[in-house]
């Protein structure tokens, strides 16, 4: 592939989409396939290499090996070259396969691929009232256990400018964790000695006593 792209992260699940298995009517499976290669995947991103901040929807028809037997844009970005990337991504990904009754069966789903701007940020930006978001769980979710993670543009004041989902153990930690951002509160990233807008993911672990709110670590 020719075209180079640069991007600081990415974004790679995996959502059911309706009457998308071939051997059996509704329900169609009873567990998704689930990306296996998530490190594989993450080094082909790094090396499709500067990019808009967009996203790409694929259709990825998963055979009952977990292979990938045919990939397809669903909804474009608008840019042939991104297209063709997100693609290119898209045939290098291995599955658990989905499973109806125990069984392995071959299924199509889509996956959004989002391709993020990259911009050189000397600081990232840091959560300045953690401590008060715990109490906040702990007062008010006390009896919620789960794990949300959101990507979150944080504005060069510091304030929430947008949030977008990345995955979560149940409904209600997702919600809850929307409900805070609204409480968040940041440092701006700062890049050439001013602060700019940048992406962060923020964690919420709601576990009572022991709940946390905090920046993943992005070159984890």
């Amino acid at each position: 592939m020719n075209a180079r792209f640069g991007l600081s992260a990415f974004l790679v699940t995996v959502a059911l989409l309706a009457a998308a298995c071939s051997r059996h009517a509704p329900p169609l499976y009873d567990n998704p396939p689930v990306l296996a290669n998530r490190d594989e995947i993450t080094e082909a991103m790094r090396a499709v290499g500067a990019g808009l901040e967009t996203q790409v929807v694929l259709l990825v028809r998963v055979d009952e090996q977990g292979y990938v037997q045919d990939v397809s844009v669903a909804e474009s970005s608008g840019d042939r070259q991104l297209d063709d990337a997100a693609v290119w991504i898209g045939e290098r990904m291995r599955f658990e396969p989905a499973r109806h009754e125990g069984e392995a069966v071959p299924c199509l789903v889509r996956v959004p691929v989002t391709f993020d701007v990259v911009t050189q940020i000397v600081r990232e930006p840091r959560l300045r009232n953690a401590e008060s978001i715990v109490l906040t769980i702990i007062e008010d979710f006390a009896d919620l256990r789960g794990t949300a993670r959101l990507r979150i543009e944080v504005g060069p004041d510091g304030a929430v400018l947008v949030v977008r989902d990345r995955e979560s153990s149940a409904p209600e930690a997702l919600r809850a964790a929307r409900r805070l951002t609204t409480r968040l509160v940041f440092w701006p990233a700062v890049s050439s000695g001013r602060e700019v807008t940048a992406w962060v993911e923020v964690v919420f672990e709601f576990r009572g006593g022991e709940s946390r709110v905090y920046i993943e670590d992005s070159s984890a």
